[in-house]
């Protein structure tokens, strides 16, 4: 046993409740790098990251876009859904603020194919890969987030 040993008590986040804007830019920048890296989710799938995707979805049927702008898209749309799911995920703790992610991850699924199927439904297809997609990027981006909090100081204790 080693005298005077306290285990490391985590710091609480600053802001109780409010959004802490650069971390939630930052969590959905990470994820969407993260995305890009490994561009459906799973490092298994066909695509890599050289592939036209944005958000799980690939790009074909006359679309043509230089890869780069195609990137830019993806890490544009991934700062959005950040800055959605931290606003959602700033009021809760660490372990629901991920799953909740996750779920938010889905719902936004579901605004992304609704927006797809209305603009552009040669985009539609395999859509379970999309589905996954989303999932793991809002699981990413919550985590992300509660990283990324802004911490409050660690009281200071007198030395004996």
């Amino acid at each position: 046993m080693i005298r005077g040993f306290e285990s490391a008590h985590p710091l609480e986040p600053e802001a109780g409740g409010h959004v802490q804007w650069p971390a939630a830019f930052g969590a959905g920048l990470i994820a969407g790098a993260i995305l890009l890296i490994v561009p459906r989710g799973s490092p298994w799938s066909s695509v890599t990251f050289f592939s036209p995707i944005i958000m799980g979805r690939a790009l074909r049927g006359g679309l043509e876009m230089p890869l780069v702008f195609v990137w830019l898209v993806h890490l544009a749309v991934s700062v959005a859904y950040g800055i959605i799911i931290s606003r959602i995920i700033s009021v809760l703790t660490k372990s629901r603020a991920i799953l909740t992610g996750g779920l938010i991850g889905l719902v936004l699924y579901l605004l992304n194919l609704s927006v797809v199927s209305l603009v552009w439904p040669q985009l539609r297809g395999n859509e379970l890969s999309v589905i996954f997609t989303h999932i793991v990027f809002g699981l990413v981006t919550a985590g992300a987030y509660r990283g990324l909090l802004k911490r409050k100081a660690a009281p200071t204790v007198p030395a004996p």
